[in-house]
């Protein structure tokens, strides 16, 4: 079961862009892979609406443009684009998954309330704030729906956070980073570490813990140091059940096949290391993908089937953490993928 996060505007506004209709899209990405995506509507008609003043008033500039006039463009056919239609199929098209809540209650009388005495989400010297309220009474209503979970609110507005701060069932965070943070928490905490002590070793504590993350296969995997031995804890992610764990020293691979000399030693740490795969961090998965598209020892065997296979697995499975247009391309044109 995937965390539950409501997004506020300022955290996905996307005014200038005609090519996506959600903006923060990586921080968006990194949200998916343990999260389901929640909007409110009213979220959804701003970022319309934002797109709207934006593409008018480039329109506006676009006509009064002396190379409208000199590349002979049909001055009619600019006046008449139909922006709405563009934006609602921009909008029909996004491929970030999302849900959205709406606001179906009666709470006027709540928000003039809230209004009249300057109270969080509105500002404390003036009425300011009608759709930070509208989002807040929309939250308000959607874990009445969901009686019993708790979900994560992302924003970067100090009322609206304020307004929510006393509801134990909301936590609210201002990106991805704050939220990995909290969620986190819990493998800190005693009971997980005796568990740790029980199955992995007895001498870690809270502290000895170094990094905490979700591997290819969307599990997480706890590092920890105690006494100059690093551990690697592969913890399922719903359950979070101890699934195995290593304290072999498996970079020696990851620096290896990155720095290949020949294809008898790519095809032998790319067989080496597949058993630690799950325990790879986001880092060392780029830098092997970014390798693969670099050293000729690797990419010239990589039809070979260990080989493909290898690196196919992990760039699926972590494609949104390769930011590297060019490292992207080349990986698809070595490995045949479209």
């Amino acid at each position: 079961m995937k965390y539950k996060v409501v997004f506020d505007t300022n955290s996905i506004r996307n005014a200038e862009s005609v090519a996506d209709f959600l903006g923060g899209r990586s921080e968006l990405e990194r949200f998916l892979k343990v999260s389901e995506i929640i909007i409110p509507d009213i979220v959804i008609e701003e970022i319309k609406n934002q797109k709207r003043k934006h593409l008018i008033s480039k329109r506006d500039s676009f006509l009064s443009n002396p190379f409208h006039f000199l590349r002979k463009i049909d001055e009619d056919e600019t006046k008449n684009f139909d922006i709405e239609k563009w934006i609602l199929e921009l909008a029909g098209i996004e491929s970030l998954p999302y849900s959205t809540i709406a606001l179906t209650t009666n709470v006027l009388e709540d928000i003039k309330k809230l209004a009249l005495g300057n109270l969080p989400p509105f500002d404390e010297t003036s009425d300011k704030g009608f759709k930070d309220a509208y989002i807040y009474f929309s939250i308000l209503e959607y874990l009445g729906n969901i009686e019993g979970e708790s979900i994560f609110v992302v924003t970067k507005d100090d009322r609206l956070k304020l307004a929510l701060n006393d509801n134990a069932r909301v936590t609210v965070v201002k990106d991805f980073d704050e939220f990995e943070k909290r969620i986190d928490a819990y493998f800190r905490d005693d009971y997980f570490i005796n568990r740790l002590k029980e199955e992995v070793s007895e001498n870690v504590k809270a502290e000895c813990i170094n990094e905490i993350w979700l591997n290819s296969e969307e599990n997480w995997v706890i590092k920890f140091t105690c006494n100059d031995v690093t551990h690697f804890v592969e913890v399922d992610f719903s359950s979070r059940e101890i699934i195995s764990s290593t304290n072999f020293d498996f970079s020696v691979f990851v620096n290896e096949l990155i720095n290949s000399g020949s294809f008898s030693t790519t095809h032998s740490m790319v067989s080496s290391l597949s058993a630690y795969v799950k325990y790879l961090s986001d880092q060392e998965i780029v830098n092997i993908i970014e390798a693969s598209t670099d050293n000729s020892q690797i990419y010239s065997i990589a039809t070979d089937e260990d080989v493909k296979e290898f690196f196919l697995s992990m760039y699926r499975s972590k494609s949104q953490i390769i930011t590297d247009d060019e490292v992207i391309f080349k990986f698809k044109q070595i490995f045949k993928q479209d």
